[in-house]
C-alpha cells in the first residue's frame, strides 16, 4: 500500500474572463470619465463654496475688528488731547493769576516810590526824564550797587526836586495805568482761550459718557434679543395638539354618558322582571 500523497491530478479552476467588445469598453470609460467628473466637479464647488464663506466671514470679522481698533485708537486720541487741553487750561490758569497778582501790586505800589528820591537819581534839570526811553524803564527799581540805593524825602525841597518829583509822580501812575490796560487785554484773551480749552473737555467728557451709555444700552439689546430667541425656542402647543386634546376629552365625556344610559337601562330591565315575577306568585296564589 502506497502510503505518500498522491498528487492533485485535477488542474487549477481558472475565473472566467467577461468578453466585453470594444464598443462596451468604450462605453464603460466614458460612463466612469463622466461620474468622476461629476465627482470632481461638485468637490470643486464645495471646497469653493466653503471658501467664499469663510472668507466673507473672516473679512466681516476683520471689518469689525479694524473699525473697533479705529474706534479705540480715536478714543485713546480724544482722551489724551482732551487731558493735554486740562492741563493747559489750569496752567494758562495759574499763570494769569500769579500775573494778575504782580501787575496789580506793581500798580498800586511802585506809584508810591514816585514820591520819595533816591540816592541813584540825577536831578540835572526839570527835563531830565524826558530821555526816558519807555514806561518799563519808568516802572524799574533801581538797580542794586555797591553802596545799595535808598529812598528819601527831605523836609525841604529844592525848587528842582519838587519839580522832578512831580515830573516822576505823573509818569510813572501813566506808565503803571498802560501797564494794567496792556494786561487786561492779555488776560481778557487768556481767559477765553481757558474758556475754549475747558470747553472742549466737557464736550469729550460728554461724547464718552455717551459711547459708555450707548454701550451699556446695546449690551442690554442683545441680552433682551438672547433671551427672546430663548423663549422663542421653547415648544409650544400646536393647534393639532390642542384639537386632539378636545376630542379625547369628548370621547371621555361620550363614554362616560353611554355607561350611565348602560347603567339606567339595566336598573330598569331588573324592576320590570321583578315586577313580573310578584305577579305571577299572586296569580299561583
Amino acid at each position: 500500500m502506497d502510503t505518500g500523497h498522491e498528487p492533485d491530478s485535477q488542474p487549477a479552476r481558472k475565473r472566467p474572463r467577461i468578453d466585453l467588445g470594444v464598443g462596451e469598453r468604450k462605453r464603460g470609460k466614458s460612463m466612469f470619465g463622466i461620474v468622476l467628473g461629476t465627482l470632481n466637479k461638485a468637490k470643486i464647488e464645495d471646497k469653493e463654496r466653503n471658501a467664499s464663506e469663510a472668507a466673507k466671514k473672516r473679512q466681516m470679522i476683520d471689518q469689525r475688528l479694524q473699525a473697533k481698533l479705529r474706534k479705540e485708537t480715536d478714543s485713546v486720541r480724544r482722551s489724551e488731547e482732551a487731558k493735554k487741553d486740562r492741563n493747559a487750561a489750569n496752567r494758562k490758569e495759574e499763570e494769569l493769576q500769579l500775573k494778575d497778582s504782580i501787575y496789580k501790586l506793581r500798580r498800586t505800589h511802585l506809584p508810591l516810590y514816585s514820591h520819595f528820591l533816591c540816592t541813584s537819581d540825577d536831578i540835572q534839570s526839570i527835563d531830565s526824564m524826558e530821555d526816558q526811553p519807555s514806561s518799563v524803564t519808568l516802572l524799574a527799581l533801581p538797580t542794586r550797587s555797591h553802596p545799595p540805593p535808598l529812598f528819601y524825602l527831605p523836609a525841604i525841597l529844592t525848587a528842582a526836586q519838587e519839580a522832578f518829583l512831580e515830573k516822576r509822580k505823573f509818569k510813572v501812575k501813566e506808565a503803571a495805568e498802560f501797564e494794567w490796560s496792556t494786561f487786561r487785554g492779555e488776560r481778557t484773551a487768556g481767559i477765553d482761550e481757558i474758556k475754549d480749552l475747558r470747553l472742549r473737555v466737557a464736550e469729550e467728557d460728554a461724547r464718552r459718557k455717551k459711547e459708555k451709555k450707548d454701550e451699556i444700552e446695546a449690551d442690554e439689546k442683545i441680552h433682551v434679543n438672547k433671551d427672546e430667541e430663548m423663549t422663542s425656542d421653547e415648544p409650544k402647543p400646536s393647534e393639532s395638539k390642542v384639537e386632539e386634546r378636545n376630542s379625547k376629552t369628548e370621547e371621555k365625556t361620550e363614554e362616560r354618558d353611554s355607561k350611565t344610559e348602560e347603567m339606567e337601562v339595566d336598573v330598569g330591565t331588573k324592576e320590570e322582571s321583578g315586577m313580573r315575577a310578584d305577579d305571577e306568585d299572586a296569580v299561583e296564589y
